[in-house]
């Protein structure tokens, strides 16, 4: 969870997505039923914007978190993919069942991470289907999960409320890089 100093950042992705009319589009429903209602703002990985230069610090700081947390010794991972600044308006959700690694394109694909970037007072929760788990939103809490189909999951509407989220991939790292 970010600490108070960083919770401004949420505030300053926020703010991003709703000043920003270039890269502005319709969130993608690829491999899942239901489908997904959102808009979207795509952040490219080599962006040297200053909020979001603090938030992959923070992120790559959550992965080794994670990676110490499992005693695993994949530690050649990098965001490769660009970000998502997701917008969710009063009952738009990423509805349908899913996970991260759907498709050739997306094999690549390790971990997921996911940052809410503000509180939603009801509903609004990931749900993973095995783990019989929600989320709550939480301003600033970021979860990280592997992208396969063993963390299958769904968006769950807030009725009355705007979401946002931000979330991306860490992706296996070749030797070429």
């Amino acid at each position: 969870h970010f600490s108070e100093e960083d919770m401004s950042i949420c505030d300053e992705l926020i703010e991003y997505h709703s000043n920003n009319t270039e890269y502005k589009w319709a969130g993608n429903t690829q491999g899942a039923k239901g489908g997904k209602k959102s808009t979207d703002v795509t952040i490219h990985p080599s962006s040297r914007n200053p909020v979001f230069l603090k938030y992959r610090q923070l992120l790559y700081g959550y992965l080794r978190e994670y990676l110490n947390a499992y005693d695993n010794p994949l530690n050649k991972l990098r965001i490769a993919e660009g970000m998502n600044i997701q917008h969710y308006k009063p009952t738009e959700g990423f509805l349908g069942w899913h996970c991260e690694r759907i498709s050739q394109q997306v094999h690549q694909r390790a971990l997921v991470f996911m940052t809410y970037l503000n509180d939603i007072k009801t509903g609004g929760g990931t749900f993973w289907h095995y783990q019989n788990l929600t989320t709550k939103p939480k301003k600033g809490l970021t979860v990280i999960w592997p992208a396969i189909w063993t963390h299958t999951h769904k968006g769950l509407p807030a009725p009355k409320e705007l979401k946002y989220i931000c979330t991306g991939w860490y992706e296996w790292k070749n030797n070429l890089d």
